[in-house]
């Protein structure tokens, strides 16, 4: 297997041929990923993300550093959510 940016969520940077259940996460409504990071939106309205953060991209204070579980982004109230790849 090869390292991954850490996407899974599962705690190491290791890749999975097979799903892994994301740590940590609960009342989840929808995921959204692109080939770097991953977010999840909480019934409460709260945004969580982790994978790659070389730009800030994770929305915390952490810019250059990756997570491989998930951090709270500094907003709340959230509706929706998507990603994409940028170039």
């Amino acid at each position: 297997m090869t390292e991954s940016v850490a996407q899974l969520g599962q705690g190491s940077n290791s890749s999975s041929l097979t799903p892994v259940e994301v740590s940590g996460l609960s009342g989840v409504v929808t995921i959204a990923a692109n080939g770097d990071d991953s977010y999840a939106l909480k019934s409460d309205g709260t945004l969580w993300a982790w994978g790659d953060n070389s730009y800030g991209q994770l929305g915390n204070t952490s810019a250059g550093h990756t997570s491989n579980v998930p951090v709270q982004v500094a907003i709340t109230s959230v509706s929706s959510i998507g990603a994409g790849a940028t170039s």
